[in-house]
């Protein structure tokens, strides 16, 4: 006797043997899965007649593309005769040595970017480090101290700075 899943995989193959038949006959899900095998075997799409598909696309519109004149391309050759024009007249392209300095300077600025970012993630790992060794040596209360300091001293600088844009009104 197959199991479910044998049954099933033999019907998703096509195959119904004996054993596969007497399972589907006793299994009402395996029943269903061969019924929704049958449904879905006869909604597959057959071969398309060629003379409804001539008739398909002979009915379209021609596209935009396809329909290009000549005149639709003679804004495009004014402007490449015009710069062929300037660069003969020019002997060339202007600015030609400052061009090629762009590959190398593109070159540092990958580069310093690389290592600002490197940098910052070194940054970022050590003072996690750091705030681990605080936090094993003091405990938590070193932590909040340092917190504390933090927030008193910024509210310092912002008073002492309130105070001098007071005097310079006044």
């Amino acid at each position: 006797m197959a199991t479910c899943i044998e049954a099933r995989r033999a019907l998703e193959d096509g195959e119904s043997s004996g054993n596969v038949a007497v399972h589907v006959s006793s299994c009402d899900g395996c029943r269903a899965h061969a019924a929704l095998l049958a449904t879905l075997a006869a909604a597959a799409p057959s071969q398309p007649d060629e003379k409804v598909v001539r008739a398909i696309l002979a009915a379209r519109p021609v596209a935009r593309w396809q329909r290009r004149q000549l005149r639709s391309w003679l804004p495009l050759a004014a402007g490449l005769a015009l710069f062929g024009l300037g660069l003969a007249l020019l002997r060339g392209v202007p600015g030609s040595g400052a061009v090629a300095f762009l590959p190398g300077a593109l070159g540092s600025m990958v580069t310093l970017a690389a290592s600002a970012v490197a940098d910052t993630v070194a940054v970022a790992r050590g003072s996690a480090e750091a705030v681990r060794a605080l936090a094993g040596a003091g405990g938590v209360w070193a932590l909040v101290w340092l917190l504390l300091a933090a927030v008193g001293g910024g509210w310092g600088v912002l008073a002492l700075a309130r105070r001098r844009v007071g005097e310079h009104q006044g």
